[in-house]
């Protein structure tokens, strides 16, 4: 994940709160710590949390982190809370983490858990590793197989035998998991980690010469250093580190350096990330979120709070009420009431369809960038502030999008997208079977949106494509973010592909093709074209999917949906769309492809 530098700022600057009580705490029970991993190296190249980092990890040995779990929970000051297997059964951590309340950071693999989500930093038990590296391997293994029983008994992560949480996947063998599933059917989580436990602590009171966090097999340092540590000024503050830290960080990362490749800045990227106030940056404050809204009351909370919980909130939100008959507007006026500070205003107007109503919120917003968030959909809290850094980075493009998931029930699917950021033509990656960019995941420049009077109203099928395409004619820049921050509803009540009926727009598809424009666009239109053709032969519009047959005959690139169109409308009106379902869930199967 890359981080907004404002939210990066304030994130360090929590991760150091956090720290000051932790130091706070081991100094009043004169309990010895240490920076280890990529804390360390912050220390040592920079004297702070490395730049992009987002957390900050500390060790100790085994005896002093044992008196941590006793002592720190009585010593904490209010608004810091321990979190370890002893005071939180439902952890799937095996180490300790200190977490900021009020706050949230929870990664993709840990949302909804019942357990406690500010952000943390981690205190990790170091134990001594025999100096055979055959042993060395034997208690890894077994420390792993226990690690994930124990994490098994909270939440299942894993392909076999079990729904992964969160569409969240990890690699793993069906052997593996077998002999997961079968050890935490008989064994409580209690029993689990005190197995875990005695590997971990096999061969301490020995002769070794390292200690080790015993799943990581780099992680390594010297007795003599640990015996040996010392202080050193890390965020302005004192801290003990191990005795000649250049050598641990060797011999744990190799050839370190201090500034490494964008590729290699790697950090925890969460799905969740809110300071528990409502902040705002220069960069936020541009930027108007528009929600429209037709009888979405059972979906349309969950997208306002996914606005109002960003980590960097918009200016604004509205909310354009399309004419909704159920209690659609009740339910924001509600959220309004509950969140003054989120700044949401609910437009009323009789009912114009989609276009009409992203129209108004466009009309009514104030911000120079428009966020469009279909009520069906939600952002994660980090879609505003990547918005905020693409803006930051590439300030001459007048759409902007990130990546997202398709959400079906429990199911989880990453959806086809570019694979590299910055910017991309929308054509070019459509036929390819890309998503660049969809109503959801845009937020575009307000003024080049008013300057091409905005969605086509009327068009019920295709106006996001449409707008997309004449923002192409005329020029208009689109950049992308492959982090993933949007979640897509492939199922919520009243999508528009659902829902057909005749059209009374003026403007189409077809009026968009150019003989002089670029072939790869005329190509994208005849695939917009042909594909809502499709749905229109299938809900019985033969008429209007005969004109897109012969509008789009001169595609070379979508000839396979062509031939497809075209026996569609050569069937009985009732046979169509038993053949379109079907057609479409092997494509949704083989490809995961069609929205």
């Amino acid at each position: 994940m890359k981080y907004n530098s404002d939210i990066l700022r304030r994130l360090h600057s929590e991760l150091k709160d956090i720290l000051a009580e932790v130091i706070r705490v081991c100094q009043v029970a004169n309990i010895p710590y240490f920076v280890q991993g990529g804390t360390a190296i912050g220390l040592h190249f920079f004297e702070e949390i490395v730049p992009w980092d987002d957390d900050i990890d500390l060790g100790m040995t085994r005896d002093n982190y044992e008196r941590f779990l006793r002592e720190a929970p009585a010593l904490l000051r209010e608004g810091y809370t321990l979190q370890e297997f002893s005071t939180e059964p439902d952890t799937p951590f095996y180490f300790a983490k200190v977490r900021k309340s009020g706050t949230r950071f929870v990664e993709s693999e840990w949302v909804g858990m019942p357990i406690a989500e500010g952000i943390y930093i981690d205190i990790f038990p170091y134990d001594l590793i025999p100096d055979d590296e055959a042993l060395r391997r034997k208690q890894r293994a077994e420390v792993g197989f226990w690690v994930n029983c124990f994490i098994a008994k909270s939440v299942w992560l894993w392909r076999w035998f079990g729904k992964a949480n969160n569409g969240v996947v990890l690699p793993k063998s069906m052997l593996s998991c077998a002999a997961i599933r079968v050890v935490t059917s008989f064994l409580s989580k209690r029993q689990i980690y005190n197995n875990l436990h005695r590997a971990l602590t096999r061969y301490n009171g020995t002769d070794a010469t390292y200690y080790n966090i015993v799943r990581m097999p780099k992680d390594m340092i010297a007795v003599r250093a640990i015996e040996n540590l010392e202080e050193r000024t890390f965020c302005g503050m004192k801290v003990l580190a191990p005795a000649d830290l250049e050598t641990y960080l060797r011999s744990h990362y190799g050839n370190i350096q201090k500034w490494l490749p964008e590729h290699l800045q790697l950090n925890h990227a969460p799905e969740v990330l809110h300071f528990g106030e409502h902040l705002l940056s220069d960069e936020s404050e541009r930027i108007s979120v528009v929600i429209p809204l037709y009888n979405k009351e059972v979906e349309v909370e969950r997208a306002l709070l996914s606005v109002i919980n960003q980590s960097l909130a918009p200016w604004e939100i509205i909310v354009v009420d399309d004419g909704s008959t159920d209690g659609s507007a009740a339910v924001v006026e509600r959220v309004i009431a509950e969140h003054p500070e989120a700044r949401i205003r609910l437009v009323r107007q009789q009912n114009r369809g989609v276009s009409g109503a992203r129209n108004r919120g466009i009309l009514e917003s104030t911000g120079e960038y428009v966020a469009l968030l279909d009520a069906d959909d939600y952002y994660l809290s980090g879609y505003i502030a990547e918005i905020c850094r693409l803006m930051a980075y590439y300030p001459n493009a007048d759409a902007y999008s990130t990546a997202f998931d398709i959400v079906e029930g429990t199911r989880r699917t990453r959806a086809a997208v570019p694979e590299v950021e910055g910017y991309f033509n929308p054509a070019e990656e459509a036929l390819k079977h890309r998503y660049g960019i969809i109503p959801s995941t845009a937020t575009l420049r307000r003024a080049t949106i008013t300057e091409l009077n905005g969605f086509p109203e009327g068009m019920r099928l295709g106006e996001d494509q449409w707008l997309w395409v004449r923002m192409m004619q005329e020029g208009c820049k689109f950049c992308f973010s492959p982090m993933s921050l949007v979640r897509y509803s492939k199922e919520a009540t009243n999508r528009s592909a659902a829902i057909y009926r005749s059209e009374a727009s003026e403007h189409t598809i077809e009026e968009l093709y150019r003989v002089e424009q670029d072939e790869t666009l005329n190509e994208y239109i005849a695939r917009i074209g042909i594909g809502k053709a499709i749905t229109q032969s299938v809900r019985g519009g033969s008429k209007d999917a005969a004109r897109a047959i012969k509008a789009f005959a001169y595609t070379r690139r979508s000839r396979r949906q062509l031939r497809r169109l075209r026996l569609l409308n050569a069937l009985p009106k009732w046979l169509r769309p038993t053949l379109d379902r079907t057609y479409a869930a092997l494509a949704w199967l083989i490809k995961h492809r069609g929205l």
